[in-house]
């Protein structure tokens, strides 16, 4: 009988692993992965690992845009250092999150952009060797020379302050998380996340720039089409938040979108657009 109950519980319990697998893989590997896309001789991508960062190797200096955490954010910053040889190396972080500043601290003496957040705000939320040196208000020019790097706050959307970073020479936007590529969004209160300023900021992206290609905070990068679809997935969502018979029907539309356990899914942005967006 004992030996009975103790295979039972044995399998119970390889049954609970193999589901904590499942439930968790696609958000370790999106995590930890990385894949190197070189776009040219002077923009590489290094997608993943956190989240997405983009190197620029300029004629006067080199930009890295957003620094991953754990390892992956070495390896970016050894990547980075090979190339920009002697030139200096400027930092930009589109928003603080730690998947995109955790690697900062790599970056001492160099100038690490963002977005104006408040001192005491990014004091509590990032810690102090990951710390940003540069408050981007409105918008910024870094003249590469071979490349014209632009900075663009766009304002309060997925936090407080979101930056996008356009590459003229190249027509690529860098939008961090405004953007999640067939990813359902992380959205929390305390970060400022509000949907319906999201959905104003990405009309200013589909109508500002003509770029051609776009790279998220995470998922590959694509065309304006990627834009869109994250739109009408807000959309969609508020319109579940108003009407709750359409709730399961725009979670079916959406079941393909990756998930992140105890973060995000089709359900919790119904859920917070209810809380946050939705009039009363």
């Amino acid at each position: 009988m004992k030996k009975k109950i103790f295979i039972g519980m044995g399998i119970g319990l390889l049954v609970i692993i193999i589901g904590a697998i499942i439930l968790f893989y696609p958000m370790a590997r999106m995590m930890t992965q990385k894949d190197i896309v070189r776009l040219d001789q002077s923009l590489t991508l290094m997608l993943g690992g956190g989240g997405n960062s983009g190197i620029i190797i300029g004629d006067s200096a080199v930009v890295v845009i957003d620094t991953k955490m754990m390892g992956s954010s070495e390896n970016l910053y050894e990547f980075a250092k090979e190339k920009a040889g002697q030139k200096p190396i400027i930092v930009i972080n589109t928003h603080y999150h730690g998947d995109h500043v955790k690697g900062n601290k790599f970056f001492k003496g160099s100038r690490i952009y963002i977005g104006s957040y408040e001192k005491e705000f990014l004091q509590k939320n990032i810690d102090a060797e990951n710390q940003p040196t540069d408050f981007v208000k409105d918008s910024l020019l870094l003249d590469l020379g071979n490349e014209k790097v632009y900075l663009y706050n766009l304002g309060q959307a997925h936090t407080f302050n979101d930056l996008v970073v356009y590459l003229s020479n190249h027509n690529v936007l860098f939008t961090g998380d405004l953007i999640f590529n067939r990813v359902n969004p992380v959205l929390k209160e305390e970060s400022g996340a509000r949907v319906s300023q999201w959905i104003h900021v990405l009309d200013i992206i589909l109508s500002r720039w003509g770029y051609s290609k776009i790279v998220p905070g995470h998922g590959q990068a694509g065309d304006k089409e990627m834009v869109l679809s994250m739109r009408q997935y807000f959309i969609d969502m508020t319109s579940a938040a108003i009407d709750p018979g359409k709730e399961n029907q725009l979670a079916e539309k959406y079941k393909e979108w990756m998930k992140l356990p105890g973060m995000s899914s089709p359900e919790k942005t119904i859920e917070y657009i209810k809380l946050h967006d939705v009039k009363k």
